[in-house]
């Protein structure tokens, strides 16, 4: 069912998206799952996924508002009305997180504004990555599956709902204090969460509800459990406050305690935050349950602070302007009071409250030193600093902006205690076993580097040019050196080394030892969870045994990385499509390329056989040939069919053809040593293409240079399809045999200037329906693989003819019209081959069969002389010789050792139906020359 959304797109009921995502989080867990939809949140119970499915769609074609599923699932010996209540749960598959984002259907004010910052508040919860994120269509669902599901029982029951309810605790807190609203209350283990594959019919709209990022990490209970406890603790550490003014405060509710009580713990134990805040300009803002956020003053409105949070009856102050208060912190009341109304001075402040009634008698002044002590060092009671790192991959900022932080900043981190750094040693032991896991799986081992991936916006990736016209593609591959590890290990874990103060060892933040780092980055063979990296893709590609890598994440059978760009979805590949699943993949892909004149349907295979290639890299390994998208004149599409395949798989783009192959070599080294694409496309080439490092590089998958300066090679995979675009391109040297062909020909004056298609806009749908062309693609790819592979028949044994073969075999089982690599699309004669094959029918028109020498032929060239005309004409000199005779005093006859050198270059080189090759030495010891012919004559031998 497809409905119209607001800004005009269509949003998509996908039941494949529906029937996934049940299985996903409840394909393993025991009991009911529970269905509901707005207007009947009673729903219905369901044994069977499939069932469940069927009835999610009923609801769609009911048009209902929203429908959902229950997280947990719901027991099977107790008779359940409606969706029943956290008692009635049997298993948890996952924690959750239900982020509103501002914007229609949320009339709540100071909600994060977009995804970004709905990503930003996990990552400031210091708790660990979610496994999936879902976009609800109004907001985010972070997910944390459990490695399976959690059985839940009587003796369980109250530590389930304890860590749902503390993991919101958490993510509030986090939302809070970069002053944004989160809802706790979504932590019930009755909990309802929209079904990814539906539509989000909410305020009249329609918005897709879709799975939009996952990463293959699942958790323990343990874990979760375990990380919870860690960010609980990172929250709140006491510290010093600043100056401020002093008004009193209202004496006690109740009498004073006996014993020997200070006034400051005393009053912690019974004031009222009101007491202390009100009287400074603070003012409530709202409260959620237990937690209390508060307004600084002179600010209209927004949260600046909280009370209470995670059951702490701490003050923690979010913004930077609530001075003297220092944002980031948290206070006790007593801490609090002093900072706002004695000027941090505890003494002051103990002394007033002991005035007014609080505590007893301080016996001696070591007592009260003792108390403010406690108060602003209290950090040292909690748990000591545990030198195993977290799960977590950030940390909880101490605060935000006075307005809320732009959602790409992310916010300051507390420091807290992980990773001794006291001897350089023992942390290249810990970084021995850390490299390739936990917060650092992002580093790999490709040949014989460390390396990190970063995408496109993210620190550590750099345009390769300056240039705004060309693009790096979706991600990089750079490598780590020991600076950038050490720092990124110190700002990743709380690294500390002890210190001595008084009595006691204490943990001081410190910096990751370069040596250590160092240590490793020398020998990532001795790293044992270092996983080799093989390449980075960007799309599902098929294996070599025909399935498919869809996980995103590390696929330890290829060796390939999968980083699928935000927002890409890619419906799920059939094993065996069936005959009209095939159809419509071909009937979708002619639809994109309809607009573009092929000059015949074999040219139009070569650029669908070019598309599929990206997908087959693991299937058939590379070297690829060059792919030359060619036109008659300008504005007929080129450029525009190039980045076709661009958009639809990834690539680099440049905008020009570097002019010489010194700096070709560099482009290559650069593009295929840190760039990800599979597509690289070389536009505008014109004139003659003729580069000896071009031809180097279609006939190898491995690529070694030596960059200027350097003593060292590097040595990269070259697995991309390279693809130039110009109008006639006069292809020469040994390029014509390494290259497929595309022409498009409009067969009119002004292409540009054509009207009429039926894709107004081609990039912009092709962007839109990039899953749907992947799939297309994919689907292609299969139904070959179900077929058992047929290869059509042998036509050539070079190193491309595995990739030909499979290719074609591919677009025969799609019943695609035309050939792939059909010699009729092929140069038959490149623009050395012509002058070459010229010079060679020359030559044989004078000598025929017989023998020459270099001498002899040169001696026949028609130089314009009545008396002794050659036979030879003048211009049948190939263009490198004709300009040294030129050149020469006794014009082509001086020139015999430049024409001896250029035949044995070029010897058994056939072009024109003849070849030269050499025939022996004449009585002077002279090199002699014959013509073979391939059509009778000299034996062609």
């Amino acid at each position: 069912m497809t409905i119209t959304t607001a800004d005009g797109a269509g949003a998509t009921f996908d039941p494949a998206a529906v029937r996934r995502w049940l299985g996903i989080l409840h394909g393993d867990s025991p009991g009911h799952v529970h269905i509901c939809s707005t207007d009947d949140w009673a729903g219905r119970l369901f044994g069977d996924l499939d069932a469940a499915a069927k009835y999610v769609g009923y609801l769609d074609q009911q048009g209902r508002e929203g429908i959902y599923l229950r997280v947990t699932t719901l027991r099977t010996d107790r008779a359940i009305g409606g969706r029943g209540g956290a008692a009635d749960s049997a298993a948890l598959p996952a924690l959750w997180a239900d982020l509103d984002l501002a914007g229609p259907g949320h009339a709540e004010q100071d909600l994060p504004p977009d995804e970004a910052a709905g990503r930003a508040v996990i990552d400031a919860t210091g708790l660990p990555l979610p496994t999936i994120w879902v976009h609800s269509g109004g907001g985010l669902y972070p997910i944390w599956l459990l490695d399976q599901p959690h059985t839940l029982t009587e003796d369980n029951l109250d530590q389930a709902k304890h860590l749902a309810k503390d993991w919101q605790r958490v993510i509030e807190h986090a939302a809070a204090s970069m002053g944004w609203r989160y809802g706790r209350g979504v932590g019930d283990l009755a909990r309802v969460l929209r079904i990814p594959g539906t539509v989000n019919r909410k305020e009249g709209l329609a918005r897709p509800c879709r799975i939009i990022a996952a990463i293959p990490t699942r958790y323990t209970v343990q874990q979760l459990v375990d990380a919870l406890d860690a960010a609980m603790q990172r929250i709140a550490p006491p510290a010093p406050a600043a100056p401020a003014s002093s008004p009193l405060i209202g004496a006690p509710a109740g009498p004073r305690t006996d014993g020997q009580l200070h006034p400051g713990e005393d009053f912690n134990q019974r004031a009222e935050w009101p007491q202390i805040l009100g009287p400074a300009g603070w003012r409530e803002h709202y409260r959620s349950d237990d937690v209390t956020y508060w307004t600084r003053p002179g600010k209209p409105t927004g949260i600046s602070a909280s009370t209470n949070a995670l059951g702490t009856d701490r003050l923690h102050v979010f913004t930077t302007g609530a001075a003297p208060l220092d944002g980031g912190e948290s206070y006790s009341k007593f801490g609090a009071y002093a900072a706002l109304h004695f000027g941090g001075d505890h003494k002051a402040a103990a002394r007033a409250l002991g005035q007014q009634g609080y505590g007893s008698p301080l016996p001696d002044p070591a007592t009260e030193q003792a108390a403010m002590l406690r108060d602003l060092i209290g950090y040292l009671d909690q748990p000591g600093p545990a030198t195993t790192p977290s799960t977590s991959s950030a940390t909880v900022p101490p605060a935000a902006a006075d307005q809320p932080a732009p959602a790409q900043r992310q916010p300051p981190r507390i420091w807290a205690p992980e990773i001794d750094v006291s001897n350089s040693a023992v942390a290249a032991d810990w970084l021995r076993e850390e490299a390739g896991r936990g917060r650092l799986a992002g580093l790999f081992k490709r040949l014989d580097a460390v390396v990190h991936t970063p995408r496109e916006g993210e620190d550590g990736y750099v345009p390769l040019t300056d240039d705004d016209a060309n693009a790096d593609g979706p991600a990089q591959v750079r490598p780590v050196n020991d600076s950038s590890l050490a720092s990124r290990i110190t700002y990743t874990y709380g690294c500390f080394r002890w210190t001595k103060k008084g009595d006691q060892d204490i943990p001081v933040q410190a910096l990751f030892p370069r040596p250590a780092a160092r240590t490793a980055l020398d020998v990532p063979d001795m790293l044992p969870n270092l996983r080799t990296l093989r390449g980075v893709i960007h799309t599902p590609v098929v294996r070599a045994d025909g399935s498919l890598i869809e996980a995103p994440g590390y696929d330890p059978a290829t060796g390939l990385l999968h980083l699928p760009e935000p927002g890409l979805h890619v419906p799920p590949v059939p094993d065996a499509p069936g005959p009209g699943q095939v159809s419509d993949a071909v009937k979708l892909l002619l639809e994109m390329i309809d607009g573009f004149p092929f000059v015949s349907e074999h040219y139009r295979a070569n650029y669908l056989g070019a598309m599929l290639t990206p997908l087959l890299r693991a299937l058939t390994p590379p070297p690829y040939k060059l792919h030359a998208i060619e036109a008659h004149q300008p504005g007929s599409g080129k450029t525009l069919l190039a980045n076709l395949a661009r958009l639809i798989h990834g690539g680099v783009f440049r905008a020009e053809m570097p002019e010489d192959d010194t700096e070709l070599r560099k482009q290559i080294t650069a593009i295929l040593g840190i760039t990800t694409g599979p597509v690289v496309v070389l536009d505008n080439v014109s004139g003659q293409l003729r580069s000896s490092t071009l031809a180097g590089l279609l006939t190898t998958d491995l690529w070694d240079d030596r960059p200027l300066g350097s003593t060292a090679w590097t040595r990269a995979t070259n697995d991309r399809v390279w693809t130039i675009t110009g109008n006639n391109i006069a292809i020469g040297g040994d390029l014509p045999r390494r290259t497929i062909r595309t022409v498009i020909d409009p067969g009119r004056p002004n292409p540009e200037l054509r009207t009429g298609f039926a894709i107004s806009n081609l990039e912009t749908w092709v962007r839109e329906r990039r899953g749907e062309l992947l799939h297309a693609l994919l689907t292609l790819v299969r139904a070959w693989v179900a077929a058992g592979k047929p290869l059509p028949p042998e036509r050539a044994s070079d190193s491309y003819a595995r990739w030909v073969r499979t290719v074609d075999g591919i677009l025969r089982v799609a019943g695609i019209e035309g050939q792939f690599d059909h010699p009729s699309t092929q140069i038959d004669v490149g623009t050395d081959d012509d002058e070459w094959g010229i010079f060679l029918t020359a030559a044989y028109q004078a000598f025929k069969e017989r023998e020459w020498t270099a001498k002899d032929l040169l001696g026949q060239v028609d130089t314009g002389a009545l008396l002794t005309p050659g036979q030879i004409p003048g211009d049948a000199l190939p263009d490198e010789l004709a300009a040294k005779a030129a050149r020469h005093p006794k014009g082509p006859t001086g020139i015999a050792k430049s024409l001896g050198w250029w035949l044995r270059n070029r010897e058994g080189r056939w072009a024109g139906g003849f070849a030269v090759r050499r025939a022996g030495l004449d009585v002077h010891k002279v090199q002699l020359w014959q013509i073979h012919t391939s059509h009778g004559g000299t034996d062609a031998s």
